[in-house]
């Protein structure tokens, strides 16, 4: 009975183990599925702050495009893209883009030492004096000349070298003409000029300096920055700008001779005053400038699996390189501009290729050189496109993910609408409410070069306060969080706007962007206090630069009038700092700043010339002042048949020598 009913028992196991197995084998296709979804990666903050530690060490030397750290950091972002399986984008099957770039660069190590009969003095690089741009090297002790405004123009009756022996020596000079006869000089005063007269002469280099005037906060805005051609540069030439009242005032502190009195009376009589001034100056500067020092893109790509949307393309990208080494051996590392960018784009594109991601259209993954030089990678990419440009139908820029404190901007929205539309619709409430969508517009970043082909380009930039352009942006400052914000981000927007169907190539489509784009100046010439009334706390709008006028009230005349006038000026900055999406104009990179974060800018002129015609020494006060322009409703009397009349010639050499004059101070 025992060995029956265990022969039973066993029977009765056998059945409840076979049906068991059935079922699992009829449900685990199911598990599997179901498994495959809950693994699917996600993007791993932490992988991408790996990468940001690499790309921003001191090893990397700061990646300069042109420079050893930046082809250390090249080599290693493709040995990832090579390692993850993407496929090569660049040149002949590699990861390269090749192309050259004009390259300067101030090696470590410079030093200007003032050596006067009393004492020696060493001053510091940035705070007091700088190299100028296709300045050449030197190491060397020489005699300082000053002379005047380092013009050279016998035929025209004015030579500041007349007199004085430079061959071999430092000129010193101050920017700026002589007033008095600065229009007589002509292009004999103008900058490149004054390099060749110094370079012809024999002297060794210049130092100019810009006189500080009242109102500069700091003795940096009184750096000079000059503009001049390349074919001045000379290898052994150097140029420096300095400081008047640490630099200048210090060469002129014991001699007989005081600096602005000297300049007084150079404007004064127009004759040169120049002098040796038996003070040397130990200069050593070691500055490379190459025309075409080779550089290099980094590209990969996933091919599309539609049989006809693989001729699309989806481009991420940001920029790989910084501002490498500064002359006083500061490493610029670069973790949040642009490690955190480039790192974004890496993780993406790793994560992609784990969940073997097939996209209908091709993602091109781009790591920009020359973006601090001036966007030069991202502006050869969209001149030399390796796939069509007019194909392409979205650039996603990221330029300093990796730090801040909230939400993540989203530009570009005015100039890709459909784009957006798209990924409103089509992405998850709550990465859609991650990010701060705004208009946007070309400058700042390499989404610029996509904008101006006429693809939509879009910038993304975290919000709140990093560290930049400092040599303290380093990758302890990173915050993991924000980066995981930017890929989640971006690793879902590629998703779709890389597979969604839909017709991304409207006509004409390079020419609307530069119709919106002319279209950011408003024109109608509203009265200021008006205009700021009206528009109050309205950010983001269609309208970079509005135009604008203070008017001439009736009834007011002469100094009465002048005094209204002016009195309206000095008004306005209160009155906009009181609002929270205007800003005052003051200069064009301030208006570019001032777009980005969704601000219209009012620049403001005159209406009418009466508070200036019978006195027309107050149309250089009141531009002073912040009058830009003058709008004049019946400008009749400013012409004849002939041409300008008399007064029209007055009141337009009034505001062209002011702004001239303006243009030299700055």
């Amino acid at each position: 009975m025992r060995a029956h009913y265990l022969f039973k028992r066993r029977l009765a196991l056998k059945k409840v183990i076979t049906v068991l197995v059935l079922v699992f084998l009829l449900v685990s296709p199911s598990l599997t599925k179901s498994k495959s979804k809950i693994e699917k990666v996600s993007f791993d903050a932490q992988a991408a702050y790996s990468y940001i530690k690499i790309l921003a060490s001191e090893s990397m030397q700061g990646r300069e495009s042109g420079q050893p750290g930046a082809a250390m950091a090249e080599e290693y972002i493709a040995s990832k893209f090579k390692e993850w399986g993407l496929e090569p984008a660049g040149d002949s099957g590699t990861y390269f883009q090749n192309f050259t770039i004009e390259h300067s660069h101030i090696e470590e190590g410079v030093k200007l030492e003032i050596i006067t009969e009393r004492q020696r003095r060493e001053f510091y690089y940035g705070e007091d004096w700088r190299v100028q741009e296709y300045s050449g090297s030197g190491n060397f002790t020489s005699e300082i000349v000053f002379v005047g405004y380092g013009i050279h123009a016998p035929e025209k009756n004015y030579d500041d070298y007349a007199g004085v022996d430079v061959k071999g020596k430092v000129v010193l000079f101050t920017t700026g003409a002589p007033q008095k006869i600065s229009k007589e000089l002509g292009e004999a005063a103008s900058m490149e000029k004054r390099v060749e007269a110094a370079q012809k002469l024999g002297a060794r280099g210049i130092m100019t300096f810009t006189p500080r005037t009242f109102g500069q906060a700091s003795p940096q805005q009184a750096f000079f920055r000059m503009e001049v051609k390349k074919e001045l540069h000379k290898p052994d030439f150097v140029m420096l700008s300095t400081t008047e009242d640490r630099v200048a005032n210090f060469i002129f502190k014991d001699l007989a001779a005081d600096l602005r009195s000297i300049l007084r009376e150079i404007d004064t009589n127009a004759k040169p005053q120049s002098l040796a001034t038996g003070v040397k100056a130990f200069v050593a500067v070691n500055s490379i400038f190459d025309e075409k020092r080779p550089t290099r893109n980094v590209l990969a790509k996933m091919t599309g699996a539609d049989k006809v949307l693989k001729d699309e393309y989806v481009v991420i990208g940001a920029h790989m390189d910084h501002n490498g080494i500064t002359p006083m051996g500061e490493v610029m590392n670069g973790a949040n501009d642009n490690a955190s960018g480039t790192a974004v784009v890496m993780e993406v594109a790793r994560v992609m290729m784990l969940n073997r991601a097939k996209p209908k259209r091709t993602v091109i993954f781009g790591l920009w050189a020359g973006e601090e030089q001036g966007l030069l990678g991202s502006e050869y990419y969209a001149d030399h496109p390796p796939y069509p440009i007019e194909k392409t139908i979205a650039y996603i820029n990221m330029d300093m993910v990796g730090q801040g404190s909230g939400k993540i901007g989203f530009s570009g929205v005015y100039y890709g609408p459909q784009v957006w539309e798209l990924l409103k619709q089509k992405l998850p409430k709550d990465l859609v409410d991650s990010v701060n969508p705004s208009r946007g517009g070309p400058g700042g970043s390499d989404h610029t070069p996509f904008l101006e082909k006429g693809v939509p380009g879009f910038f993304m930039i975290t919000q709140g306060s990093v560290k930049y352009h400092t040599s303290r942006d380093d990758s302890d400052l990173i915050k993991p969080e924000m980066l995981k914000k930017t890929g989640d981000f971006v690793c879902a927007a590629v998703d779709v706007l890389a597979s969604e169907p839909g017709d991304f190539f409207p006509p004409l489509r390079q020419e609307t962007y530069y119709f919106k784009y002319q279209n950011l100046v408003n024109y109608r010439f509203n009265a200021a206090a008006e205009f700021i009334a009206n528009h109050g706390d309205a950010k983001d709008s269609h309208v970079d630069l509005q135009l604008s006028v203070i008017e001439e009230k009736d009834g007011l005349e002469g100094d009465a009038l002048r005094v209204d006038i002016i009195n309206s000026l000095l008004d306005l900055p209160e009155k906009i700092k009181a609002t929270k999406g205007l800003s005052l104009f003051s200069s064009p990179s301030r208006l570019s700043m001032d777009v980005r974060q969704g601000k219209t800018t009012l620049m403001v002129g005159l209406k009418g010339i009466r508070s200036f015609g019978d006195n027309p020494k107050w149309a250089e006060v009141l531009a002073k002042q912040g009058a830009y322009y003058v709008l004049v409703d019946e400008p009749s009397f400013l012409f004849d048949e002939k041409g300008l009349t008399e007064e029209g010639k007055k009141v337009c050499l009034l505001y062209t020598s002011d702004a001239a004059d303006e243009e030299d101070s700055v």
